[in-house]
């Protein structure tokens, strides 16, 4: 269940933005000739349904009705008291609150006439909503329908740019907000302190990962006095870190996700080499194992790479996988040449190379 809030100002995300997205998936409905398509939402996974309407659930789950033609339908698994809140949050003005999002939505079809529906990433369909589907509406083919999430190139929308660069500033406050050194702090004390200075500058949702200097950050834990966590300081919570401690955040702001990671009390100067060096690592079109032997080659350091997806904040690359234009990609280092050192950002994949995101 998401804890910050939740709002939608067309001043940042205009209206005539988000109708563009849905006559731009409504034209690729119209030349796949299927009479609508349906999109999965929930709490973990609202990002299709996000781009098309800004509708951002705080739990549960729903069913988008998007029409050849015509104006999309929510289908929420929520009460009718929300109902105006939807409707202030995001572009909707058709919301309607069910027990069976999936089923209402397969008779809402039946009664329209449709026959050919794309489920846009029906992998992302519980499967006990597919079968709600085919029970409720029997003579209505349901197909696969990936052409909408393929057709994204997300760093070439201005919007989602520009929404995705403050949730980086947001993170890149939250981290200056701990300070230059570690005090004696322990990774449960810097978490929840980088947590609070999130969420008060505004985020929607967070997910923070601390751990000391050397090894990849975790959820702290460990509860004070735990006398096995004690014994180590890498899974502890509890126990006070050294010099210096690893800190990797992501940063939800209204929908929109940004990675950055650093490593709290090292020079400010070493920071800056390590990011830089994050720049030059891939290039578009690289394959993601030729930039991890360039990391490897050049530190000693292993590569992650992610990529901003529709289905998921981000989703781990496959070292087989391809930096393409128009990816935004999210990418940490951890340097033994820096004595395990932590570095990562989030990137625009340009054709003239990474950028980071910027407003």
């Amino acid at each position: 269940m998401k804890r910050g809030l939740i709002e939608w100002d067309p001043r940042e995300l205009p209206r005539e933005t988000l109708a563009a997205r849905v006559a731009h998936a409504q034209a690729l409905l119209a030349a796949d000739g299927l009479d609508a398509a349906l999109v999965y939402t929930n709490v973990a996974a609202p990002q299709l349904a996000r781009y098309l309407t800004h509708f951002l659930p705080y739990w549960n789950e729903g069913v988008l009705v998007l029409p050849r033609e015509g104006a999309p339908t929510l289908l929420v698994a929520l009460s009718n008291r929300v109902v105006p809140w939807i409707k202030g949050s995001s572009a909707l003005e058709d919301v309607r609150a069910c027990r069976q999002p999936a089923a209402e939505a397969a008779r809402l079809l039946a009664e329209r006439g449709a026959r050919r529906i794309g489920l846009a990433e029906r992998g992302s369909f519980p499967y006990r909503l597919l079968a709600e589907l085919e029970r409720a509406a029997p003579d209505i083919a349901f197909a696969d329908w990936p052409a909408l999430a393929a057709s994204l190139t997300l760093a070439t929308d201005p919007a989602e740019r520009r929404l995705r660069a403050r949730a980086r500033e947001l993170a890149e406050h939250g981290l200056r907000s701990l300070g230059d050194t570690v005090d004696g702090r322990s990774a449960q004390q810097l978490a929840g302190q980088l947590d609070l200075a999130l969420r008060l500058a505004g985020a929607t949702d967070t997910r923070v990962l601390v751990g000391p200097l050397g090894r990849w950050p975790g959820v702290p834990t460990a509860l004070p006095g735990d006398a096995a966590a004690i014994g180590d300081a890498g899974r502890s919570g509890a126990v006070p870190l050294a010099r210096a401690a690893n800190v990797l955040c992501e940063v939800e702001y209204k929908g929109h996700w940004a990675l950055v990671a650093r490593t709290l009390g090292l020079p400010a100067a070493d920071q800056r080499a390590g990011s830089e060096r994050l720049h030059h690592l891939c290039t578009p079109g690289s394959i993601i194992a030729e930039a991890a032997a360039a990391a490897r080659a050049a530190h000693g350091g292993a590569l992650f790479a992610y990529r901003a997806g529709t289905a998921a904040p981000f989703v781990a690359l496959d070292e087989s996988d391809r930096l393409g234009v128009g990816d935004i990609v999210a990418l940490v280092t951890l340097s033994p040449a820096d004595g395990g050192a932590l570095y990562g950002d989030t990137f625009v994949v340009a054709p003239d190379g990474l950028k980071p995101l910027a407003s």
